[in-house]
């Protein structure tokens, strides 16, 4: 940790990280070769781990001031930040490891090897790269300077509550929220199907209600609560009710006990407490697809998580099917599984 804080050259731009371009996108076709074998995933996510510890490095975020001045934010939590900063550090080598078998587990090393200099070929992706992550440390420390007066993925509150980060390097697991939509949740399911894979839907109680869907569709998917209205359940008085109103909607769909995904992330120590009772357990995520935003393409939502895929190389990963882009994304996401030795987790195995 001091060698991070004293390596910490320059702050980073903050025009990059907040306004209208404040959610971290890039061109994945500025990367020269396809990912189409284990080898070039590695290569790729080497790259990619790289590149964020140069960012990392780059940004003071040892003090308060600096913490406010990076985020924008006046009353930030530093410790927060500081344990985020700590533990992705850990997860950084541990990857890196991962992704090549001479990779050094030196946090050092790993600094300077980040800001080696870049072959020409690369120097288009690089560029590009940077202000990705950028952008997406940003993302991440807005969450850690917040938390956890604003609740949120970035940290656990007990062990009860799951992000992605605990399973296996190479396994991921694909989640939707907000359902079911009228129009979509059916052909995301059936194209889901088809590819033998089996997701999450975190569905919102109202929603089931009024959609009211055949009973079988998702027999090969699972079910879980994301309340019974999309509202943070932090600030909600009648919380407890969201839940058990969205419990008696989900038995009609599968048997409990089930997981619950909390609105925004946001949650409270009661909640969980409440969950613990009836047996059940809080998924978050680690990869965001912010599929919802009309500032992205499809393309570049597809193009942010393959790239947060390459730098976790394990994870849940959040989409929505209200969206169309859960569905355009697929086939994109499911190829990098199926020409490399990563795969997709069962969600029945939950």
């Amino acid at each position: 940790m001091r060698y991070l804080f004293l390596s910490m050259l320059l702050y980073v731009n903050l025009a990059q990280a907040v306004g209208p371009d404040n959610i971290a996108t890039i061109d994945r076709q500025l990367w020269p070769e396809a990912i189409n074998n284990q080898q070039a995933f590695d290569l790729a996510s080497a790259h990619e781990i790289r590149m964020f510890t140069r960012v990392i490095t780059q940004t003071s975020l040892e003090t308060k001031a600096d913490i406010q001045q990076f985020t924008g934010i006046e009353n930030v939590n530093v410790d927060s930040v500081h344990k985020w900063v700590k533990k992705t550090i850990n997860i950084l080598l541990e990857n890196y490891q991962h992704a090549c078998v001479q990779c050094t587990n030196q946090w050092d090393e790993l600094v300077t090897e980040s800001h080696n200099s870049i072959s020409t070929q690369l120097q288009p992706w690089a560029a590009a790269s940077e202000k990705f992550y950028r952008r997406y440390l940003y993302e991440q420390v807005r969450l850690a300077a917040l938390f956890p007066r604003i609740t949120s993925e970035i940290e656990t509150m007990s062990a009860q509550e799951v992000t992605g980060f605990e399973m296996q390097d190479g396994e991921f697991l694909l989640t939707y929220d907000d359902g079911p939509s009228a129009t979509r949740t059916a052909t995301l399911i059936s194209a889901l199907n088809e590819r033998h894979i089996h997701a999450f839907f975190f569905l919102l109680g109202e929603q089931l209600h009024h959609v009211n869907p055949e009973n079988t569709l998702y027999k090969q998917q699972c079910v879980g609560s994301h309340g019974y209205t999309h509202h943070s359940h932090q600030k909600m008085q009648d919380w407890a009710t969201s839940l058990s109103q969205s419990r008696q909607q989900l038995a009609l769909y599968q048997k409990g006990p089930y997981w619950f995904r909390p609105p925004y992330g946001q949650r409270t120590a009661e909640l969980l407490t409440n969950l613990d009772k009836n047996n059940e357990k809080l998924m978050l995520w680690n990869i965001d697809s912010q599929d919802w935003s009309n500032k992205l393409s499809t393309q570049q939502v597809q193009d942010r998580v393959i790239s947060l895929m390459l730098l976790w190389r394990r994870g849940i990963i959040l989409y929505h099917d209200i969206h169309p882009r859960a569905v355009q994304n697929l086939d994109g996401l499911n190829q990098v599984i199926a020409n490399t030795n990563n795969r997709w987790v069962d969600c029945r195995g939950f």
